[in-house]
């Protein structure tokens, strides 16, 4: 062996080995033109958030945003990101840089600052009431029994069998849901929403593929809270499960009121809205023969107006999101974290009455 081919092997080895520490994507192969201004091995220093958020989510699409899953091609370097090809701990599953893979989403999605979906709500003084936290520690899935509407023990992929993040997302971004509109605000800079939250079509023990986000999505787990399913008594949900006229609403398709004050309906998306929460009575227009979808009762906590029932109040209406992760106290919704955490207990957007007269008028 030469003392050049040497050198070179070298001088390969120490860039994984520092590479691989390091927890960041690469630009988005529809831009090569940004891989000469990637910093050099050892000289990181944070991206301006005004002009390089391709540093960490390398945009696969205009409207998308995913980092370093999905988009894999020959001209990327995204593997990287996650998997040390040499140095991943002795203990590690498919050379991955933490011992689970939960501790393996964490090293970016870190739930302990108050700046992810787990910790946002603790962050800001509050009481966490209701949360998907049981990851890595259980294995039972609430209503997933669809003969009786029990509880459901089943297999996830997690240690010991347990639920993991990727039970539910699709760290690869492959065989995902379609794009759909959501809440939440990631960055100050950040106005794209559309996205599909890297969620598997069928998460982990589901028996089918489902395309779209609403409630047969939810229903994949929590089978036994579908309309229709098991012994329990539910309330109607729409979905596939209930829904044999016509194809049922998913989140990105709703009847929604068209504005404040209104029981005039249009169809549209929930997100970045609060016109899809409430609904007339009696049904009519677009709603009729439709029950609500999971997302229209579980959802981010927020404040849908008292004045009127069915109806959105002007000054509470308003979809209002100025800060991240519920610095903003009079946003509405303050925190946009769903399914992970929420400030109300079962992920209610709202509780008692207030619930339940955003749809149902005043007895007779």
């Amino acid at each position: 062996m030469t003392a050049r081919r040497l050198i070179v092997i070298v001088l390969s080895a120490a860039a994984m080995v520092s590479l691989a520490g390091v927890a960041y994507a690469y630009p988005s192969e529809l831009d090569p033109s940004k891989w000469d201004s990637l910093p050099a091995v050892n000289t990181w220093s944070d991206p301006d958030p005004t002009t390089e958020c391709w540093v960490c989510h390398g945009t696969q699409a205009a409207d998308e945003r995913s980092g370093p899953h999905g988009g894999y091609l020959a001209t990327t370097n995204k593997c990287v990101t996650c998997h040390a090809v040499h140095m991943a701990p002795v203990d590690s599953v498919l050379l991955l840089p933490a011992a689970t893979v939960k501790e393996t989403c964490e090293t970016c999605h870190d739930g302990t600052g108050g700046t992810s979906v787990y910790g946002a709500i603790a962050a800001q003084g509050l009481t966490v009431n209701a949360a998907h936290r049981m990851v890595g520690t259980t294995n039972v899935i609430p209503g997933g029994d669809a003969a009786s509407g029990g509880s459901l023990e089943t297999t996830f992929t997690g240690s010991g069998g347990n639920l993991t993040c990727t039970d539910c997302h699709s760290p690869h971004g492959s065989h995902v849901v379609a794009s759909f509109t959501g809440d939440r605000a990631r960055s100050s800079v950040d106005t794209t929403i559309t996205s599909t939250r890297i969620l598997r079509q069928r998460p982990t023990g589901a028996t089918a593929d489902v395309a779209t986000y609403g409630s047969d999505w939810c229903g994949q787990c929590h089978a036994g809270r579908l309309s229709g399913s098991g012994a329990t008594g539910n309330h109607p949900v729409d979905s596939s499960v209930s829904q044999t006229q016509t194809a049922p609403f998913y989140y990105d398709n709703v009847a929604r009121v068209t504005s404040t004050l209104t029981t005039t309906t249009e169809m549209g998306t929930m997100g970045r809205n609060n016109f899809g929460y409430v609904m007339p009575d009696p049904r009519s227009g677009l709603q009729d023969g439709h029950y609500p979808i999971c997302q229209q009762c579980h959802e981010d906590a927020r404040n849908l107006g008292d004045e009127v029932p069915q109806q959105i109040y002007p000054v509470t209406e308003v979809y209002s999101v100025t800060a991240t992760d519920g610095a903003g106290v009079s946003d509405n919704p303050r925190f946009q974290v769903f399914p992970h955490e929420s400030q109300v207990v079962r992920f209610l957007i709202e509780t008692d009455d207030d619930l339940c007269l955003n749809c149902h008028g005043q007895p007779d």
